[in-house]
């Protein structure tokens, strides 16, 4: 069995990251280890049945060969999938755009730079092997750009987030969806 995951509180670069390594790994189960963030959480409740999104409470822990890690390299932060840590038989492969720091992960399979989002690696990926993707799937991985760059305007963007962006809006990403899961302000409650 092959699992994709992310960190826990789990933001919409995860959310965009777990559906782009679903693409390159196309056997492989997406599992959240925890706890999502609002705006997930709320795509979620609209989209959840069209995405390959297992919980985590049906997984044998012990069937799993593969781990796709996406949007982190912290033990810390996989939460119940951390037990997977500790097998010699467990296959890593980590897509990341943090730094790294001491006591990360490491796997046979790395691919971390210092970018403005993990699925803008992604979707090179994608691109570079020319996969189809569905106009839902790239509304979801432009999310996860828009969510970590700031809608292409933090100084951690690169061209390398706009050219990801491009491909995505050409293969019908839906910026009317970004910007109602991402320019929803607070109430006067929050």
């Amino acid at each position: 069995m092959q699992v994709i995951t992310t960190h826990t509180n789990t933001d919409l670069d995860g959310l965009g990251s777990s559906v782009a390594a679903q693409k390159l790994y196309p056997e492989a189960s997406i599992v959240f280890p925890g706890k999502l963030s609002r705006n997930v959480e709320e795509f979620l409740a609209l989209h959840k049945d069209t995405l390959n999104i297992k919980d985590l409470k049906g997984i044998d822990l012990n069937q799993v060969k593969k781990l796709i890690i996406v949007d982190t390299k912290s033990p810390r932060r996989i939460g119940k999938l951390g037990e997977l840590l500790s097998r010699d038989d467990l296959d890593i492969h980590i897509y990341d755009h943090h730094p790294w720091a001491p006591g990360d992960l490491r796997g046979s399979t790395e691919l971390v730079e210092t970018i403005g989002a993990t699925v803008t690696l992604l979707v090179e990926k994608i691109m570079e092997q020319n996969i189809p993707i569905s106009s839902l799937e790239a509304t979801i991985m432009m999310l996860g750009i828009y969510g970590d760059t700031g809608g292409l305007l933090f100084t951690n963007t690169t061209y390398r987030d706009f050219k990801a962006a491009a491909y995505l809006l050409k293969k019908g990403a839906r910026l009317s969806v970004v910007s109602e899961f991402l320019g929803r302000p607070l109430t006067d409650e929050q």
